[in-house]
């Protein structure tokens, strides 16, 4: 596959500056910067943030006056409509850079025309948006150091479903070899055909292979031991329910929340609770059941290594 070459167009009304450095290089890992275009009216006080950082980024600024709700949003789709158009640029994909959900159409058309389509705004975007793109990459999942806190590292409101069931389906969507067997890169596609806004990050994950990893009872993993190493996946056959441990929730912020128990705190998100739990707050105290997936390591040296990790979140309702 030929690398991206990327065109970003970002709307400066609706994004804040503070992201652009992380934005920049979450698109490097995919390909080439082509051009990087900023749309606002820098005539504004709001801009300011932006102009500071044009000495620092290879970003070209683009004047649209606020003559209407949508000026800027219509100066950036005529760019992106002309690039296309025009093609005097190598570019082969585009990085639209807002949660505003008009930018669909244009997303739908770009890719109409052949283009690789990335899309990249704020959790809560609406789902027009995100399902038009070919990926579409939370800003709260970008920019957070190793350092952070687990706290700080979640604030993101992960999927309904839970990751292990993403992963089932997406399995269950491709063509596994006669024992099983599948690629882990195959794996990866049929998950971002389904949930173009799917982002370990979301789950407090590193990559696709240490959600893998951390389902044990699940999924099997197996590489061919090179440089680089191959992974291949499959699903284990149903076996004997895992054990399940109790203990109390600790805290609970709406999107995630943490369980003290016996061996230490666990952290789990929203889609690790009961389906029917999941739009209940729950208290302090509260007593819980659930299936551990990583132990809580008292030597860590961050609160994500500290931290166990639960799944399969149940109220035990006291008789």
């Amino acid at each position: 596959m030929s690398e991206h070459r990327f065109a970003v167009l970002i709307d400066g009304e609706n994004i804040s500056p503070r992201f652009l450095g992380p934005i920049l290089a979450e698109i490097n890992r995919s390909g080439e910067i082509i051009l990087t275009r900023v749309y606002g009216d820098w005539t504004q006080p709001h801009m300011g943030g932006w102009k500071e950082l044009l000495q620092s980024y290879p970003v070209r600024p683009v004047q649209q006056f606020r003559y209407g709700e949508n000026a800027t949003d219509g100066a950036l789709i005529m760019d992106a409509i002309e690039i296309v158009s025009t093609n005097r640029n190598p570019v082969n994909a585009f990085c639209i850079v807002s949660s505003d959900s008009d930018y669909y159409s244009l997303a739908l058309r770009l890719r109409e025309h052949g283009m690789y389509v990335c899309g990249i705004g704020r959790q809560g975007t609406k789902n027009i948006l995100v399902r038009s793109c070919n990926r579409f990459i939370y800003l709260e999942n970008l920019g957070f150091s190793s350092s952070s806190t687990v706290e700080e590292e979640t604030k993101t409101s992960p999927g309904a479903l839970p990751v292990e069931d993403i992963v089932r389906r997406a399995y269950e969507a491709s063509d596994e070899d006669s024992d099983g067997w599948l690629l882990l890169a195959d794996l990866g596609q049929a998950i971002r055909r389904e949930f173009t806004d799917f982002d370990p990050r979301s789950y407090n994950y590193t990559n696709l292979l240490d959600i893998l990893r951390s389902y044990p009872d699940l999924f099997e993993v197996r590489s061919n031991n090179k440089t680089p190493p191959v992974y291949w996946m499959r699903v284990k056959p149903t076996a004997s329910a895992p054990h399940k441990l109790r203990g109390v929730i600790k805290r609970y912020m709406g999107n995630y929340g943490f369980i003290r128990a016996e061996k230490g705190d666990y952290f789990f998100t929203k889609a690790n609770l009961a389906a029917d739990q999941r739009d209940k707050h729950l208290k302090s105290g509260t007593p819980v059941e659930f299936i551990e997936i990583k132990a809580p390591d008292p030597s860590g040296e961050s609160s994500l290594e500290k931290n166990g990790r639960a799944r399969n979140v149940t109220v035990i309702h006291e008789k």
